[in-house]
């Protein structure tokens, strides 16, 4: 999480605050700055430190304390946001993807969502996903996966010069799903982009 009006730093930012380079940091500072300075709760792949506390840090004095109260405008991960919509995090992003809840902002790296916005998608109600009472087939439904949205818009994100290229790579670390999943995932995402453009 990253609370309402507290900039984070990731690790270059904190090595750029202390004028070294992240190498020398990581070699000469970074043991007794981590021992010190707490990450802030949920943000890994980056890792992010409080900017203020940052700097304490460096110039030797206390470390303030992070806002002990929720603030609507909070900026929580799909995880953290999931928890509080009472959702998957896949179903943060997917929603996200297809306009259910706000797309969140890009910070470091990764997707964020203000407090306000999960807490709207927990007051929605729930939507009946099973088969209609007194269906006959028997045959099971199977959903949209909604990867394939979601790297559908990373594509196009791609295409319009927003971003780095797509790899298989990229979309198994996110996902957490093997090499051979993602090239699958990839594949399904090119072919409903073409299509769409057709």
């Amino acid at each position: 999480m990253i609370p309402h009006g507290r900039p984070a730093l990731d690790i270059h930012g904190v090595a750029e605050r202390a004028g070294v380079s992240p190498t020398t940091w990581r070699r000469r500072h970074h043991a007794a700055f981590a021992a010190a300075v707490q990450p802030l709760p949920g943000s890994l792949r980056p890792t992010l430190y409080d900017a203020a506390q940052v700097d304490a840090f460096l110039s030797g004095k206390p470390l303030p304390a992070l806002p002990a109260k929720p603030h609507p405008d909070d900026l929580l991960t799909d995880t953290e946001a999931s928890a509080v919509a009472g959702v998957g995090a896949s179903t943060v992003r997917a929603d996200a993807v297809n306009g259910l809840m706000p797309r969140g902002e890009e910070r470091h790296g990764r997707r964020w969502w203000t407090r306000a916005a999960a807490e709207a998608r927990a007051a929605r109600p729930k939507q009946y996903k099973g088969r209609t009472p007194g269906a006959r087939d028997k045959a099971p439904r199977s959903r949209p996966d909604h990867r394939v949205a979601e790297v559908v818009a990373e594509l196009e994100r791609a295409a319009a010069g927003r971003r780095e290229p797509v790899t298989a790579d990229e979309i198994a670390e996110f996902y957490e799903v093997s090499t051979r999943t993602a090239e699958r995932i990839m594949a399904k995402a090119r072919a409903e982009r073409g299509k769409a453009a057709g």
